[in-house]
């Protein structure tokens, strides 16, 4: 059984025995708070220069409301709104950075899926109508403003703004994040969110890259359905993309097909390190190998697909980075939810 070795909390406050119910055990969620969670309510992404962003937000949200902790809900939400819905579209800003603010105001679709599915689930464990109002014109904002039809499917922009290329479109897999958008189906069941389940499933069946038959980072996807590598995007799997197996384990989805190309990946390196990032579609990997928070998800997928060698999964240390901690911690509530054992 893996165990989190984290600090206790600190900078979060946030502290006491483990609320009844609870989908992630104390220790984890003590941990992430005292080392990414300030009192205030602002994650900070410690991989990235201590920048805060919606994502980040949206994690800490989600991951708060698997611990139950009603006070750092609060928190979160409250950071969120004073620092970040700033738009005059209802959606938020992605970038902020101590002493400066709001340093890009463009949205990135993802964090505001990933804050309307935290606020939801709040809203839900605690009968808030407050919560469950702001969640609602979240996702209102989201569907009109980064919902597009191309090539019979109905997908999130990764942003308002810079991701379309003429009649073609930037399409991020990873931020197809299903069961959000099972939850938003079940709030708004006359909001569209089905067909964004079944346009997403049909994607993530086309968007496989390569000999290794893994999904991009980022995808450009023309009119005609054609899927290609977009130039000034990172054309691999990696940092983005290994969340996509991710998030459909997460919303119940077993078929091996979706998975067994991320053990034929990981494979051929035996107990050796795994490359954080493969290059495509040519397959060349990098030297950096994939944190903690990588291999669990790899460790998931290979499960589900019951394919490829046994993946090891070292303890989550003290000195795991924020991204990587949240990959760890969202495996572990994916295990849940499917019923397996970490």
């Amino acid at each position: 059984m893996l165990a989190a070795v984290l600090p206790a909390p600190a900078r979060g406050q946030t502290g006491g025995a483990q609320t009844a119910g609870a989908e992630l055990d104390a220790p984890s969620w003590h941990g992430f708070a005292g080392r990414f969670l300030g009192a205030d309510g602002r994650v900070t992404d410690t991989g990235n220069g201590g920048i805060s962003h919606s994502e980040g937000q949206g994690y800490g949200l989600v991951l708060a409301t698997a611990a139950r902790d009603r006070g750092a809900v609060d928190r979160l939400w409250g950071w969120t709104k004073r620092n970040l819905m700033v738009r005059p579209d209802g959606l938020s800003a992605w970038k902020w950075e101590s002493g400066k603010g709001v340093t890009d105001p463009n949205n990135a679709t993802d964090g505001d899926i990933l804050i309307a599915w935290g606020l939801l689930r709040a809203a839900e464990l605690w009968k808030d109508a407050d919560l469950r109002g702001a969640a609602l014109a979240l996702l209102q904002a989201i569907r009109q403003h980064t919902l597009v039809r191309q090539a019979g499917m109905t997908l999130p922009l990764p942003g308002v703004t810079g991701f379309r290329r003429g009649g073609a479109v930037i399409v991020n897999p990873s931020y197809l994040i299903m069961p959000a958008f099972q939850a938003f189906a079940a709030a708004e069941p006359s909001g569209g969110w089905d067909g964004v389940i079944g346009s997403a499933l049909v994607f993530l069946a086309k968007a496989r890259i390569g000999q290794g038959q893994l999904p991009p980072d980022w995808a450009l996807l023309a009119e005609d359905g054609s899927l290609t590598l977009p130039d000034g995007f990172r054309k691999q799997f990696g940092y983005d993309a290994i969340r996509v197996p991710l998030y459909l384990a997460w919303a119940g989805y077993r078929d091996p097909w979706y998975f067994r190309p991320y053990g034929a990946f990981a494979a051929p390196f035996g107990n050796g390190p795994i490359p954080a990032t493969v290059s495509l579609p040519g397959g060349t990997t990098a030297q950096v190998p994939a944190s903690v928070g990588m291999l669990a998800v790899l460790r998931l997928a290979t499960r589900i697909a019951e394919s490829g060698n046994a993946i090891v999964v070292p303890p989550l240390g003290a000195d795991e980075d924020y991204y990587s901690t949240v990959l760890f911690l969202l495996t572990r509530l994916a295990e849940r939810s499917l019923g397996l054992s970490p």
